[in-house]
């Protein structure tokens, strides 16, 4: 059967200073396009297996659908389980809890696919240098301190927000020797993208500790306080066989989230 995805138009938005719609492009426009199949069409979708990412609750949906809840809150994945169309979660923690929260309604574990087409992998001499992707609520403690405590220990902080596609990522990844991450509050549905991102060019990840990140528990260095991921990094710095060990165990584990396996779950959808 074939398969239809419907998804909105990304826009950069200069107030907030992010990628409005963000989902829409890696799991509509990206996923589409891989496989070969159609980007909102207007007619001819009727038999086609149709894909909604984050959609509104009140779309009009094909008789064969799945929604994509990608990045929506509990309440919202809530008010879909009444529609009784089958639902695609990205996040294996948001994924066993509604599973079994709604044993009647049918849930399906899809992860999103790291950036990294052609596996590139890390080929810079030094560690010196430690990023934060994202805009800035992604990172929510001060940047400015953050980056004071790195320069006291040698390292340079590079913060990049402005991701309009894959390649702008995969340019980001390619400057940077460790990623940092610190989100304090819990959302469900995301999952541990960014993480898989960096690992897949064997960048390590640092960050809070997060039940989200769940399928990727082993694979960042989960840390409580300011103070440790400093230190962490400093470890990973000082010991280029440490960072050179960690870096090949992630790179592996990155693979799981090719395009080209996460491709394969959208083909067994029915």
């Amino acid at each position: 059967m074939n398969i239809s995805f419907f998804a909105r138009p990304a826009s950069w938005d200069d107030i907030r200073h992010r990628l409005n719609c963000g989902v829409s492009v890696i799991r509509g426009k990206q996923i589409a396009k891989y496989l070969g199949a159609k980007l909102n069409p207007k007619s001819g979708y009727d038999n086609d297996i149709c894909i909604y990412v984050k959609p509104g609750i009140n779309t009009q949906f094909a008789k064969h659908s799945y929604i994509d809840v990608m990045d929506v809150d509990k309440e919202t994945v809530m008010e879909f389980n009444k529609l009784d169309i089958p639902m695609i979660l990205s996040s294996l923690f948001a994924y066993e809890i509604f599973s079994k929260a709604y044993r009647n309604s049918r849930f399906i574990f899809i992860p999103q696919h790291h950036c990294n087409y052609g596996r590139i992998k890390r080929n810079r001499k030094k560690i010196t240098t430690v990023g934060i992707l994202g805009y800035h609520a992604s990172f929510q403690y001060p940047i400015e301190d953050v980056r004071k405590r790195l320069k006291k220990i040698g390292m340079e902080l590079l913060f990049e927000n402005k991701i309009l596609d894959r390649l702008d990522a995969v340019n980001f990844y390619k400057k940077i020797d460790i990623q940092i991450v610190w989100i304090r509050h819990a959302w469900m549905t995301k999952n541990a993208m960014k993480l898989y991102n960096a690992a897949s060019f064997g960048i390590p990840t640092i960050g809070y500790r997060r039940s989200e990140y769940k399928e990727f528990e082993g694979y960042y260095i989960p840390v409580e306080t300011i103070e440790e991921l400093i230190e962490e990094v400093k470890k990973l710095k000082d010991s280029n066989q440490y960072y050179a060990q960690y870096a090949d165990k992630i790179v592996n584990k990155a693979e799981d989230y090719h395009i080209s396996k996460i491709a394969e779950l959208y083909k067994r959808l029915e």
